[in-house]
């Protein structure tokens, strides 16, 4: 008797061979839902090391029913995502990635509180108990508090498709934060959002030292400022049934975004810049700064530190640049 695949786990997968293995071994041992009612998918994005070996071996090891493998040239983390979810026949999809783990657990405390009118049950926030929102209201508790991650969560997959909801591509950062403002703002004003407690160490989190935000400059660095930008454009096509204030968060991180990205260009030694890229990136910083400052408020909700950085990088970027460079070389 074949049993309804609940979840599908999706696993996006690029140079992971230290990792992976223990990873896909947290995810296909869950407990408190039947081992048959969810399939791990595990998407190869052209790695070059021993990630796709070792991908297949667990494949034959635990079955191609409960772990599927794809191998495909690289497409980045959104292209694999979407591909996991072409591939998914789940009732829900949730997302890990390669360098981290779930609690045994995991995935069946968000389970039991999910139903069919819940398009997003989210698992990673720190409360004591669970409660519904309307996706605006989750844009404005969440989201735009800093709960830009697609990981520990379930999303209902038929909501997924029947909105056309997918990762953008061509994205190295911000990625996360656009598909959970896409899968809020389908929900709208209706409350299929549920918040649960999270339990303990559900998602651990791999602090990768060489993740995309800890990276040195390079151009793809500018992803963020693209990101926010296009996220702004999003709220503002609801903006009657965003609050003011939401607006302002939105400037807010767009100011701290310009902000570290100048920082990341100013520590570059200069024997390693390429000064085209760096007068690109500043002036690009400079400009959403600019913008989001049009934003009434958002000055004001700058702590003291980012004003006077902000003040300063107004009156001479090349000024400031320098400032935080000979800052960060003490």
């Amino acid at each position: 008797m074949n049993t309804e695949i609940l979840v599908s786990i999706i696993i996006p997968v690029y140079q992971a061979q230290d990792t992976l293995r223990e990873c896909v071994l947290s995810c296909v041992t869950q407990k408190g839902i039947e081992g048959d009612a969810f399939e791990v998918i595990l998407v190869d994005d052209g790695s070059k090391d021993e990630s796709a070996k070792i991908a297949d071996e667990l494949a034959e090891e635990y079955g191609q029913d409960k772990i599927k493998v794809k191998h495909i040239k690289n497409r980045g983390v959104s292209g694999a995502r979407n591909i996991g979810l072409e591939m998914a026949t789940g009732k829900y999809v949730s997302f890990v990635d390669a360098d981290d783990t779930i609690s045994e657990g995991c995935i069946a405390n968000m389970l039991k509180h999910a139903d069919e009118d819940t398009v997003l049950t989210d698992g990673s926030a720190d409360i004591d108990s669970p409660y519904v929102l309307s996706g605006y209201q989750y844009i404005e508790d969440f989201t735009l508090e800093s709960n830009t991650h697609v990981w520990g969560k379930l999303f209902l997959r038929k909501r997924l498709s029947e909105e056309h909801i997918i990762f953008k591509e061509g994205l190295t950062i911000g990625e996360d934060l656009l598909f959970l403002l896409d899968v809020a703002l389908s929900e709208g004003k209706k409350k299929g959002v549920k918040v649960v407690p999270a339990g303990r160490d559900d998602y651990r989190y791999s602090d990768n030292e060489n993740g995309a935000m800890k990276a040195s400059f390079k151009a793809s660095f500018l992803d963020q400022l693209t990101c926010w930008e296009e996220a702004e454009a999003k709220l503002k096509e609801v903006y009657e049934f965003i609050s003011v204030y939401s607006f302002v968060k939105v400037a807010v991180s767009q100011i701290l975004t310009a902000l570290l990205v100048i920082g990341k260009v100013a520590v570059v030694p200069d024997d390693e810049k390429d000064n085209d890229l760096a007068r690109e990136a500043v002036k690009a910083a400079g400009d959403r700064i600019r913008h989001a400052l049009k934003t009434r408020g958002a000055f004001a909700a700058l702590s003291f530190g980012h004003k006077i950085k902000v003040i300063v990088f107004k009156i001479s970027p090349k000024l400031y640049v320098k400032m935080y460079a000979r800052y960060k070389d003490r």
